[in-house]
């Protein structure tokens, strides 16, 4: 079996093997579609030993196919201390990153969990969190205005992409759905995230 899933604490597990991601992806979408009512809004939950031979945009894929699906992701809870996973020049963060802590990449983070207040990420390709982010998020670094900054729920204290800086607009209540950050040319603008849009 390429993909385990189990039902643990009112969410669905996925654990991937490290079987390759063709076959997992594969496996994992025949399921999804042969029974999509039992999908569609569930909370699941991505662990297990192959994730961390993913790329960043095999990672984003996956990500896609379980939100257009109806599907909710939820932060993987542990208490360990922070471990980064680099792949590459990208770098996968499967924990929160807590207040005060900084997290850089030559290429792009993706973060399982929240950014807490005051906690800094910069890269110098995308910034993807599945979880909160309240910190500040620097895409682009090395000049990269086609970088995004993608949260599950995006509430940041500054988001910056390239040479441009743009501080959030403060909210009278918060967001439930994915948004995404990116530069139009002419200014930093957020909107809801549609896996259907090419941007």
């Amino acid at each position: 079996m390429a993909v385990k899933i189990k039902g643990l604490n009112s969410s669905l597990v996925f654990t991937f093997d490290q079987a390759g991601f063709d076959k997992n992806y594969e496996y994992l979408l025949e399921r999804i579609s042969s029974n999509h009512q039992l999908f569609n809004g569930s909370k699941i939950v991505f662990q297990g030993p192959g994730l961390s031979e993913y790329s960043h945009e095999q990672l984003i894929s996956l990500q896609k196919m379980c939100l257009e699906q109806g599907m909710v992701l939820q932060n993987i809870q542990e208490t360990t201390p922070i471990k980064a996973e680099k792949n590459d020049r990208d770098v996968n963060i499967r924990r929160n990153v807590r207040s005060g802590q900084k997290i850089g990449s030559e290429g792009s983070v993706v973060v399982w969990g929240d950014v807490h207040e005051s906690a800094e990420i910069t890269a110098a390709g995308d910034i993807v969190v599945l979880g909160r982010l309240e910190g500040i998020a620097h895409a682009g670094c090395t000049g990269d205005m086609n970088s995004v900054v993608f949260a599950l729920q995006l509430s940041p204290s500054q988001i910056r992409i390239g040479s441009r800086v743009s501080r959030a607009v403060e909210r009278n209540q918060k967001t439930d759905y994915p948004e995404v950050a990116y530069w139009d040319s002419e200014n930093i603008c957020i909107k809801e995230y549609n896996p259907r849009d090419k941007r």
